[in-house]
């Protein structure tokens, strides 16, 4: 179970990060929220790919108390926008070269905001390909010497995007980060600190762009909360049979 293999502790994640670029060692880093899980427990392919390769980390409110109800432990919370502008921070303290795949943005445009940020930029790539041009990415991607990409693609093509440059180079760090190029350059503005700390981030996004995200927390957040409950009973039937 996803639950099971979940990173909880931020300090934990950035250790991981940082561990596997000291030692060459290949990572793969994603992060788990409500509307994750619920393309998780629907989607076979994104759900391999997740369960082989990647370390993951909890990364909502919804996955937060889903955890607690599940496994009855007391885990930390991560909000995982705020642990990437940490991890992008950190990065360019350490001038660690990145190549940045996600978002629509202009080439010029991300090399003068990375500049602004110390970030030590190899390379930059538009999200928005098909996947039919996933091979040439790849190879264009793959003749930049990069220690981290950084991979804003949305839930489940940057999973699956990651996992094949993956192969293709076995030191890298692979980080998938959803829609937070977009906040980290400015382009999309975050909602209030009241809402981030009480975890209703995801209730200001559906004020601000309702058009896209309705059915993702209107019909979502209802699934997601019966699929975890459905997941709970059967753990105490399978407890009960022991």
């Amino acid at each position: 179970m996803i639950f099971d293999k979940l990173l909880t502790d931020p300090k934990v994640v950035l250790q991981r990060v940082f561990d596997s670029i000291d030692n060459k060692k290949m990572l793969l880093l994603t992060y788990l929220n409500q509307h994750c899980f619920n393309i998780y427990y629907s989607d076979k392919k994104y759900k391999s790919a997740v369960n082989s390769h990647f370390e993951v980390y909890q990364a909502d409110l919804g996955v937060y108390l889903a955890l607690k109800f599940i496994l009855g432990r007391k885990v930390c919370r991560i909000i995982g926008t705020d642990l990437n502008e940490i991890l992008m921070n950190e990065l360019s303290k350490r001038n660690i070269s990145i190549s940045i795949i996600g978002g629509n943005f202009n080439e010029k445009f991300v090399q003068e905001e990375s500049q602004k940020r110390g970030i030590n930029l190899i390379g930059y790539q538009n999200g928005f390909f098909d996947e039919d041009q996933s091979e040439n990415v790849i190879n264009n991607l793959t003749g930049l010497i990069s220690q981290v990409f950084i991979i804003g693609m949305g839930v489940p093509k940057q999973e699956i995007f990651a996992a094949k440059l993956a192969q293709t180079n076995r030191k890298g760090v692979f980080i998938c980060v959803g829609s937070f190029l977009e906040y980290y350059f400015g382009t999309k503005k975050r909602s209030h600190i009241i809402f981030r700390e009480t975890g209703l981030e995801w209730f200001s996004r559906l004020i601000t762009e309702p058009a896209r995200l309705w059915k993702r927390y209107l019909i979502g957040i209802p699934l997601f909360i019966y699929r975890i409950f459905k997941i709970k009973s059967k753990d105490e039937v399978l407890e009960l049979q022991k």
